[in-house]
């Protein structure tokens, strides 16, 4: 799935992963966690060797935000304190609002204690979405990785969530899945995959500028 992957990635950083169906962004996002492990190479975190290290160690490093959300039939506050139970209620209100959720959480009956229905259906597919990053950003984790994380918002909230990740990153490194445009083109740092193997790096403008740039 993956080949000749040489690539360091640093706290502070946006990073957006992008390429064709099919191309390794995935795969390239499950090492970190070790979901997959590499069958030959290694992945360094910290300079330490994620095969040697206790997987619920790691794990309880990394966030990692999936495309399919799985939300609880449970109060907002609720499907927030199963990513963190000792998350306070300032906690997840920064949370909320990074991820863009304030304004219409504070429209339900109930605000942050309002009971979304199985599988959070009484909100719309962005609103769900954007709850499910909530609920990652509350992890507070010094790596987060989100799965495609604007693919169901307007471009305004999109505009809205990846200047507030941006902001988020300050104290970890994101890690975007993305294939807008409009969401790459604000990243720190692009990777781009083909093949299974990485065929340019840059930011938005620099790669852009080059005349032979995938």
């Amino acid at each position: 799935a993956l080949k000749d992957i040489n690539l360091e990635l640093s706290v502070g950083e946006l990073v957006a992963l992008v390429g064709p169906t099919g191309a390794g962004k995935t795969s390239l996002a499950y090492l970190i966690p070790a979901l997959l492990t590499p069958t030959s190479g290694r992945v360094l975190i910290d300079d330490h060797d994620v095969m040697d290290v206790d997987v619920d160690s790691l794990r309880q490093q990394v966030t990692f935000v999936f495309q399919e959300h799985t939300l609880l039939s449970e109060s907002i506050r609720e499907n927030l304190r199963l990513a963190n139970p000792d998350a306070t209620l300032a906690e997840m209100e920064q949370a909320l609002a990074t991820a863009g959720c304030t304004e219409f959480v504070e429209k339900l009956p109930d605000g942050i204690d309002t009971v979304i229905g199985r599988s959070g259906d009484t909100l719309s597919v962005g609103q769900q979405q954007r709850l499910s990053i909530a609920r990652g950003l509350v992890r507070n984790t010094r790596i987060l990785i989100l799965d495609e994380p604007t693919a169901a918002l307007d471009p305004q909230t999109e505009n809205q969530l990846v200047l507030a990740l941006r902001a988020a990153a300050a104290g970890r490194l994101v890690v975007i899945i993305a294939h807008r445009l409009s969401t790459i083109r604000r990243a720190d740092r692009i990777v781009f995959l083909d093949g299974g193997e990485i065929k340019d790096v840059g930011n938005h403008e620099a790669l852009m500028s080059r005349p032979d740039s995938a």
